[in-house]
């Protein structure tokens, strides 16, 4: 559910984060040029230098710097900047136009669940996408989806996507998982490239497992964009939402 957004009193310190540094660069720098006479600093970093940093809001550049924050979960609202499927965003060229109405207290903020996932006691941070993937092209392998003590169901596949609400509208659609509303604490799993041709998807709650029950290759585990790990025949992925990042959204006639 939206919260009401509260602005700095003081002057407020913006942090600009992208994985590119020139994109980084170039946001800084036209933020930088609107407000130098208007009592804003702008300073620039990485998710986990900026996260840790004295900021009032923060910046995200494209969807690799919105992954790299939900993996250092800052305490401060973000805006997400360019093109991210799924998020409501501001267009780059717009970016300090829309901080302007942010800082003047007309924003919502809208929190996004984090994925946790635990693998062998290792744990993963993900906003998007949870996906298990065979490594080697056309190998097929079989994997089995439970929740809580109950068997939800299990195919033969490439692989199989878990993705929240946001990540509902990236890579999942392109494997057919439904597309769900923020409104909804739920998680959308989906087979990809099933070798059945009537295989099912899910919409279930958060604090289920993904397993590899038989392999014909390496099983890679991917969170939203980095292959962190493989996965073991028959380990327990788990997967649920401990956390959220909270997104700035703009009132629908800015």
């Amino acid at each position: 559910m939206d919260a009401a957004w509260e602005p700095p009193e003081d002057d407020a310190v913006i942090g600009v984060v992208a994985e590119e540094a020139d994109r980084r660069s170039a946001v800084a720098d036209s933020l930088e040029a609107s407000f130098e006479d208007r009592g804003r600093t702008v300073v620039r970093g990485s998710a986990a230098t900026l996260s840790k940093a004295d900021a009032s809001v923060l910046v995200a550049v494209g969807e690799r710097a919105l992954s790299a924050l939900a993996r250092e979960s800052p305490d401060v609202p973000i805006l997400p900047v360019g093109e991210n499927v799924g998020l409501e965003s501001v267009a780059v060229e717009s970016v300090a136009d829309a901080l302007g109405v942010i800082l003047s207290d007309t924003a919502r903020v809208r929190p996004r669940p984090i994925f946790e996932v635990t693998l062998e006691g290792e744990r993963y941070r993900g906003l998007f996408d949870v996906t298990l993937v065979t490594a080697e092209p056309a190998k097929i392998s079989e994997y089995s989806v439970r929740s809580g003590d109950e068997p939800v169901g299990s195919f033969r596949s490439d692989g199989v996507v878990a993705a929240t609400a946001a990540g509902t509208h990236g890579y999942a659609s392109a494997v057919d998982a439904p597309e769900l509303s923020p409104a909804l604490e739920a998680v959308a799993v989906a087979p990809i490239a099933p070798f059945a041709t009537h295989t099912r998807q899910w919409v279930i709650p958060p604090g289920f497992e993904l397993r590899v029950e038989r392999d014909e290759g390496p099983v890679a585990l991917v969170v939203d964009d980095r292959s962190v790990r493989s996965v073991p025949v028959g380990s327990p992925v788990g997967l649920a939402f401990e956390d959220e990042l909270r997104t700035l959204v703009l009132p629908a006639d800015c």
